[in-house]
């Protein structure tokens, strides 16, 4: 991550990574995309939690196993897993061997209900906080956002509170619910291939989607090498491990201690055993 980026991170708790899919990549997403459009799970009115601001005739459309897909569609997301556009400011928050902890998409059409904003850096959760110490930063579950169509000014989508990451008292609710101070919420403009990243303890929710066209968003959430959600037992890694490369399944492995050099001769020396 550059100074700039490490600095706007910081204070905003996100930042927008231009063209992190190249416009080929892009188009064949989508395509993948429209291929599985079936598959596409409207859900009920329940995001919203009763706001008036937030409402919309319909939910919104959530996608999933697009990791499973039949090639060449799954190929796309798979490429996503692990960027060289992304990688080092997931290594940057999260140390090395990061793991991944999910991808799937959301889409809305026209109308779509947004989200009550959740998270936010207080109360505070262990497994999604952030903290700075010693000259960097630490995240715990850590977000790269994917987008698949353009997400204009006045679009809707995806929306937060910046610097709410480092909160250090409760939201009250109707500011969650977008009814109050709506002048603090800041809604995400991007193009198509762009990436938002953020931090999971960032204050999140979506706007009511007024574009024409359809809202596509690839959420890819991301943990340190040590940490997970709902792993148990024997890991067994998915039938279509080998048919990735070998990035791809070091960030689908078991969690497991990454050493990373600090400098010292005595972090190099327990290294060694």
């Amino acid at each position: 991550m550059t100074d700039h980026e490490k600095f706007l991170f910081d204070v905003h708790g996100y930042l927008v990574i231009e063209s992190a899919l190249s416009p080929e990549q892009v188009a064949a997403a989508n395509a993948a995309v429209d291929h599985h459009a079936d598959n596409i799970n409207l859900r009920p009115n329940d995001l919203a939690r009763g706001s008036k601001t937030l409402a919309g005739p319909e939910g919104r459309g959530d996608l999933a196993g697009m990791l499973t897909w039949e090639k060449p569609h799954c190929d796309p997301f798979r490429e996503m897993m692990v960027s060289p556009n992304t990688t080092p400011h997931l290594e940057e928050l999260l140390g090395p061997g990061f793991r991944l902890a999910g991808l799937s998409m959301i889409t809305m059409d026209e109308g779509a209900e947004g989200f009550w904003f959740h998270e936010g850096g207080e109360p505070h959760d262990r497994s999604r906080g952030y903290q700075y110490r010693n000259g960097r930063m630490f995240t715990g579950m850590t977000n790269v956002a994917v987008q698949l169509a353009d997400v204009g000014p006045d679009d809707g989508g995806f929306a937060v509170l910046p610097g709410s990451h480092k909160a250090n008292f409760p939201c009250p609710d109707d500011i969650r619910l977008y009814e109050a101070y709506q002048e603090r919420i800041v809604q995400i403009p991007a193009k198509a291939g762009d990436a938002v990243l953020f931090c999971e303890c960032l204050m999140h929710g979506a706007l009511p989607w007024t574009a024409k066209h359809q809202r596509r968003s690839v959420i890819i959430r991301y943990f340190d090498s040590v940490s997970a959600e709902g792993l148990m037992g024997t890991y067994t890694p998915p039938e279509w491990y080998d048919d990735l490369t070998e990035e791809q399944q070091a960030v689908i492995k078991a969690p497991a201690y990454q050493f990373e050099d600090k400098g010292s001769k005595l972090y190099k020396d327990a290294s060694d055993g």
